[in-house]
């Protein structure tokens, strides 16, 4: 019996290193999960967090065209030309100055039942939540519950 105990103790030790790194990878793998804008170009970050008003859409526009939609716990890159550009939502406005070679990060937040916000944010606060975030795929022109 004390053989089995001194087994695992060794066992949980050993463990213990790679889980420290494992955490110390962490913040660097997600750095590299924002590749870098396309040569010329700049590019914005959307992202919202994990499990805060599921059932209410934040669907990202430009104009009449949708960029993408963005559920709970899901980010996407948008690559786009330098200068100023308008982002909006049922219920928000953001303009947002991409500069060729940056990326700018954005937050959806829902507020109020109903009511979203787009806040711009700092890579910092993005690499706050991306370990529980999932890549959303890109917007394919289909229509949704969020149309």
């Amino acid at each position: 019996m004390g053989k089995s105990v001194m087994m695992l103790a060794l066992g949980a030790a050993l463990l213990v290193p790679s889980a420290v790194a494992a955490d110390a990878a962490g913040p660097k793998r997600a750095a590299e999960a924002i590749p870098p804008p396309p040569p010329g170009m700049g590019q914005v970050v959307f992202y919202r967090k994990p499990r805060m008003g599921t059932l209410i859409g934040c669907r990202i526009n430009e104009g009449f065209d949708i960029v993408n939609r963005l559920p709970p716990g899901k980010y996407f890159v948008h690559p786009t030309t330098p200068g100023l550009h308008e982002f909006e939502i049922r219920s928000d406005l953001l303009r947002v100055e991409v500069k060729a070679g940056e990326t700018q990060f954005v937050r959806c937040t829902i507020v109020v039942a109903g009511v979203a916000d787009l806040s711009l944010r700092n890579r910092e606060d993005f690499d706050r939540y991306v370990r529980a975030l999932d890549l959303q795929p890109p917007w394919t022109g289909e229509r949704d519950e969020d149309d």
